[in-house]
């Protein structure tokens, strides 16, 4: 039925309705004798009529009395035959008081009672049950109802805390089948409502609305029959690999310029975001519904809107109609009072979107509304994420329109397109109230001195405007944001600079991780293109706003120290300073006093002496507490050693070490990182002296969090001590090749403008185990020194750049460099699977 193109709705139900058949043809073999005297009932998804190949099936067996041995010996022999057949069982075996008593102290049990129909049984004790189940949340329904509310809130904060992550949850995920379930149970539970449709006529949701969230469900019913069909098993994970898997079996085509799996994810996030906001609108109901006295008192403000509670609503459906410049100035109006539109005028503004048309675009008056909403200090990014549920942004800015829904096909960036987006937006305004300013405190000054901060708005609504287009996404972009620009009526200086923000949005955080930032000439090439001072600071807050918006845990204090460190060697550079190493030199000197003020005052003399062996690139490197961690062992074990640091609020572990420089020390240290099942997300080098060299390697488990056991970690430390002592390396597994990773482009090149004192070879490749190793060794081959090495994962997809020379310190020769380059990227190719 599936490879027919049955709809989701209709594959659930009849499966569903084959395990009623043979369960009720089980009853008549089993347990006929005692259908007077027990009810076979399903529940949970199994009592709404819906199974997926693999899900659980849920029964309760509902006895008169709970002594009445005959009716114990027959469910018990009908449980069994059961798991005699591998059915995935979930059951309880209770007398009617016993499932009401259950209901009061679990709201699952409670909520698994809303579901519940009729399977076997003479239907006395369902009756029953029945009964006293109405009755029960007609006492707890308000008790009820919060519960489910809170535990769905939690469960979108565990889940992302948005329909548009790239590897969603199709159940328990927002915008899943979960938020569908829970209004369902909130309906049905406050309203006494059998069925979603009731809402309609109860004038809670419209009948569009209503019919949106059915089509929903049914093709995330219709996914889901599709992962457990391709997997085998009950899985509710939609990951790259099986997106695809699944493209292909919905019968998704690929286009030119647009892959099956790209039409596929566009259809599904659709769909969720369909769910996520008619459940949004619903939750907001029983909100009012809980806190009538508050929630539902109106109260006039002029200009068609008025106040409901703690949102702004409209006072009737003409409001839009009457003056469509209201579709913008809701907005504003909402901004100035810190408040959220009401699930009245989200509705009225989605559904009178298409009153911006190319005249609405082209009026002054919408402009500098659209400009007002970005120019204010209040809830920029809030503002921005309801004109972007609604429809109205990508109206307003119809290049929008393409990056909403978009998928991004890689481990690296966790949402869409569009939620990345509106996300660097809230990272930015984030800046200006100096939320998390621990980040990179530079930004949240440079952003303070940003004569116009809603231009930096327009750039990160534009920087990723044209991905998914054929050709380079920063120079189409590019083009988008002047058309934009210009029609948002703002100077041409003003356009330009907007246009060249999103054309260059990458370079900032490509040339801190991928040059020397102490060589004059790398930061002379990377001034030249920035050009003013002015320019770098939107930059730089650009940069920030886009790293920190990728997903969770890609931001981290090296990046922001790199960062950092580029804008403020280019700030000096730009103002005409000459003496550039003065200020670097005062930045370690503050640096190294505040990683002694945690150390014990006893030992700060020794160890200041050991923090200034360090090159500066260490010193800056790393925050404070790490610093002290390297100072440490290199004042106990000055010859080489092995300190590990796990940091598990940032989701990683720091494997330091520090050893006497020798031929394939790098290629052994890698190997032992890689044969220990870790995965190197980072690492740095640095050459300590004419003998020692300190190698930086920031690792996670297989899970992707940091390695916190200890006998994890002291297994870890022995291998790396081991290497360090100079012992063997046991060898290398290759790793399970991902899907992704074979799209991969291998590419091996020098970056001449990243240092002039030492050859860089960047190498782009898909991460797999052992390959750090690999490139060390073609390195350590070619007879050439590592003298630095910046190593950064952006999901499968790895960058890593090597300074290289010779013995003598002498840079590599042209045809040297096109060897060693030829070397590594055939290193670097992802091997066959036989």
């Amino acid at each position: 039925m599936f490879a027919d193109g049955e709809a989701g709705s209709v594959l659930v139900h009849r499966l569903c309705a084959g395990v009623d058949r043979l369960l009720r043809a089980m009853w008549q073999e089993l347990a006929v004798d005692v259908s007077d005297s027990v009810d076979l009932l399903a529940v949970g998804g199994f009592g709404r009529g819906e199974l997926c190949p693999h899900s659980d099936w849920d029964l309760w067996f509902v006895m008169q009395d709970a002594n009445d041995a005959q009716v114990k010996a027959c469910v018990e022999r009908f449980i069994y035959v059961l798991w005699d057949m591998n059915v995935k069982l979930g059951h309880a075996v209770r007398t009617v008081d016993e499932t009401i008593e259950a209901m009061g102290s679990d709201w699952n049990t409670a909520t698994a009672a809303l579901e519940m129909r009729l399977l076997c049984g003479g239907g006395t004790c369902y009756a029953a049950l029945s009964g006293k189940v109405d009755a029960f949340f007609a006492r707890r329904r308000k008790a009820f109802v919060e519960a489910k509310m809170e535990e769905m809130r939690q469960r979108h904060h565990k889940a992302g805390d948005t329909a548009f992550l790239m590897e969603p949850d199709l159940k328990e995920g927002r915008g899943g089948l979960r938020d569908v379930q829970t209004v369902f149970w909130l309906a049905r539970a406050w309203h006494g409502s059998s069925h979603i449709k009731q809402l309609v006529e109860l004038g809670f949701i419209t009948a569009t609305e209503h019919m949106h969230l059915m089509q929903a469900q049914d093709f995330l019913y219709r996914c889901r029959v599709g992962l457990h069909l391709e997997t085998g098993r009950p899985n509710d994970r939609l990951n790259f690999a099986l997106q695809m898997e699944l493209a292909g079996r919905m019968g998704y085509q690929s286009e030119p310029y647009r892959p099956a799996v790209e039409a596929f994810m566009k259809d599904y996030f659709r769909h969720a975001g369909r769910i996520q906001r008619v459940s949004g609108l619903l939750c907001m109901h029983f909100e009012e519904e809980l806190h009538p006295q508050w929630l539902k008192r109106r109260r006039d403000i002029g200009d068609g809107f008025v106040l409901e509670g703690q949102r702004l609503g409209v006072r009737d459906d003409t409001v839009f109609k009457r003056d469509p410049l209201r579709l913008l100035r809701i907005f504003h109006v909402a901004q100035e009072g810190k408040r959220r539109l009401s699930g009245g005028a989200l509705r009225q503004a989605r559904e009178h979107v298409l009153l911006i048309d190319d005249a609405f675009r082209a009026n002054p008056e919408a402009q500098q509304l659209f400009l007002d909403i970005l120019g204010d200090s209040r809830n920029v990014a809030s503002a921005l994420k309801e004109m972007n549920d609604t429809g109205v942004l990508g109206r307003f800015i119809p290049e929008f329109r393409h990056a909403v829904g978009l998928g991004q096909f890689n481990n690296y960036h966790a949402y869409t397109v569009d939620e990345h987006t509106i996300r660097a937006v809230s990272e930015a305004r984030n800046m200006m109230h100096r939320l998390r300013g621990e980040r990179l405190p530079l930004a949240c000054d440079m952003f303070a001195r940003l004569e116009r901060p809603e231009l930096l708005y327009i750039a990160l609504l534009c920087h990723d405007i044209a991905k998914g287009l054929p050709g380079d996404h920063s120079e189409l972009g590019a083009e988008i944001a002047l058309e934009v620009t210009r029609r948002l009526g703002v100077s041409r200086d003003a356009q330009e600079l907007v246009s060249w923000l999103v054309r260059h949005h990458l370079l900032m955080a490509i040339t801190s991780q991928r040059s020397d930032l102490t060589d004059a000439h790398a930061i002379a090439s990377f001034a030249e293109k920035v050009s003013d001072v002015e320019r770098l600071r939107y930059l730089l807050c650009l940069s920030v706003a886009d790293i920190a918006a990728v997903g969770p845990g890609v931001w981290n204090e090296w990046k922001g120290t790199l960062l950092r460190e580029l804008y403020l060697a280019t700030e000096r550079h730009l103002m005409g300073e000459e003496d550039a190493s003065a200020g670097t030199q005062k930045r370690v000197e503050v640096r190294i006093e505040s990683t002694l003020e945690k150390a014990e005052h006893a030992q700060r003399a020794r160890l200041k002496e050991v923090l200034q062996q360090l090159p500066w690139r260490a010193v800056m490197g790393f925050p404070p507490r790490q610093l002290l961690h390297i100072a440490r062992l290199m004042q106990a074990q000055p010859s080489g050693g092995v300190e590990m640091l796990v940091d598990e609020a940032r989701g990683e572990s720091l494997v330091i070490v520090l050893a006497a420089d020798r031929k394939r020390l790098l290629v052994d240290l890698t190997a032992a990182l890689s044969s220990g099942y870790v995965n190197i997300v980072a690492a740095q080098a640095y050459q300590i002296d004419d003998h020692r060299v300190l190698d930086v390697f920031h690792v996670q488990g297989a899970d992707g969090k940091a390695l916190c056991e200890m006998s994890d970690l002291q297994r870890l430390q022995q291998r790396m001590q081991k290497v360090v002592a100079g012992g063997d390396v046991s060898r290398i597994q290759p790793g399970r090749q991902h899907v992704l990773m074979q799209q991969v482009s291998v590419s091996a090149r020098p970056l001449p403008l990243a240092s002039s004192r030492q050859t860089a070879i960047e190498v782009v490749a898909a991460d797999r185990t052992g390959l750090l190793a690999a490139l060390a060794t073609e390195i350590d081959d070619a007879g050439f020194s590592v003298r630095g090495a910046n190593i950064s994962t952006f999901g499968e997809r790895v960058i890593d750049v090597f300074f290289l020379t010779h013995a003598d310190g002498s840079t590599l020769a042209e045809g040297e460099v096109e060897t060693v380059c030829e070397r590594l990227s055939r290193a670097a190719e992802l091997p066959v699977v036989k």
